[in-house]
Parts: structure tokens; C-alpha cells; sequence
């Protein structure tokens, strides 16, 4: 057995089949044993999310139920303040010490981690796997910092899943179908809460 965990962060705002691809991706690619899931509370660099934590927490525990090596964590949700990555890992390192870390991102979410809090501290607890779309450019500092630590940021290019929670949010509002964009349990539970300002129009 692999002693490789994934983390994969975000609002999941709703968690959408993108985001699974990605994660059974970098899963395979890299040969994990498992990914986490952790939605965030607050956001450092985000807007406040549409959904609760509840909520949010409890549409990926439906995306994942059927997926022995998919979890999810509430670690940032039942954290007071913005849900900020260096903390979240000093605390997974804590709890999987004998385990390699891989910290997945897509390049766009890539290309703002040096403004994020501590990121050589960040650097230092885990390795960061980067899905690429392509050709990517990042600016000089971030291009030195790749350089610099080569041997723990990883890519790979994956089929991109063209969708995003924006996109899925926006067509709930507009009365149209999200089917096959997210799992069909998470479907129902955004219609069943009445997520999004979705109607039964």
C-alpha cells in the first residue's frame, strides 16, 4: 500500500465532477492512497461562500460516499477564523506522521501561492502536485521558486474537466440543467435545499 496521501482544499461551492476527475487523476498519476477532501470555513483569498460549511461538507460526503479512497475532512470548518493551508497542514502532518504529504492544486490556484501565507513553510510539510491545462506561465518570482524547490512541486497534465462552480451556480439561478456536471446525490440535495436560489420553476 502506497503511504501517499492527497489533500485537495477549496470552498466546493458546490463540489462538482471536475473536481473528482482531478483528484482520481493526480490519484492515479501519482499513486495515492488516499485524498482528502477540506472545504474551507473562510477563505483567505476568496469570497465568502454562497453555501454553509454544513452544507458544503455534506455534498462531498454524497460526491465520495461510493469511493473507498475519497474522505473528507472538517478540520478548517470546526477551525475559528480564515482557513488558512499552513495551519491545515501543521495539523495533518500531526495526524499522518508517517505519511508523505502531496497537496494538489490546479495552475491557476498555483499561481497565486506566493501570496498565500508561509508558502516555504508550506513547502517544507508537503509536496505540491500541480495539474496543468497546457502550457502555463507563471511570473519570474514564482518560476524561481519552482527552480528553487524542483524536486517537491510536480506537474502533470490531465483532460480538464471545462466547468466550474461558478458556472454550475449561475445555471442553477437561471432554471437550467446541472445533471452530469455534479454527482447525481449532490443534484438532489442542492434542489432539495434549495441551493443557489434555485426554484421549482
Amino acid at each position: 500500500m502506497s503511504n501517499k496521501i492527497g489533500i485537495l482544499g477549496g470552498t466546493f461551492d458546490p463540489i462538482h465532477n471536475g473536481h473528482l476527475w482531478f483528484a482520481e487523476s493526480a490519484r492515479e498519476n501519482f499513486n495515492l492512497e488516499k485524498i482528502i477532501f477540506i472545504p474551507n470555513k473562510i477563505p483567505p483569498h476568496r469570497d465568502i461562500p454562497f453555501a454553509s460549511e454544513k452544507d458544503r461538507y455534506e455534498m462531498i460526503l454524497l460526491a465520495i460516499i461510493d469511493i473507498p479512497y475519497f474522505e473528507v475532512s472538517d478540520i478548517e470548518i470546526k477551525r475559528e477564523g480564515k482557513s488558512y493551508l499552513i495551519d491545515t497542514l501543521e495539523e495533518m502532518r500531526n495526524i499522518y506522521k508517517d505519511k508523505e504529504l502531496f497537496l494538489l492544486l490546479g495552475s491557476d490556484a498555483f499561481s497565486q501561492f506566493l501570496s498565500w501565507k508561509e508558502p516555504e513553510r508550506i513547502i517544507n510539510l508537503c509536496k505540491i502536485v500541480v495539474g496543468k491545462r497546457g502550457e502555463e506561465i507563471f511570473n519570474i518570482n514564482l518560476e524561481r521558486f519552482i527552480e528553487k524547490n524542483k524536486d517537491k512541486i510536480l506537474f502533470f497534465n490531465f483532460p480538464y474537466f471545462p466547468i466550474s462552480a461558478q458556472e454550475i451556480r449561475e445555471r442553477i439561478k437561471m432554471g437550467k440543467s446541472i445533471k452530469y456536471l455534479v454527482p447525481p446525490l449532490v443534484e438532489r440535495y442542492i434542489y432539495k435545499k434549495r441551493l443557489y436560489g434555485y426554484t421549482n420553476l
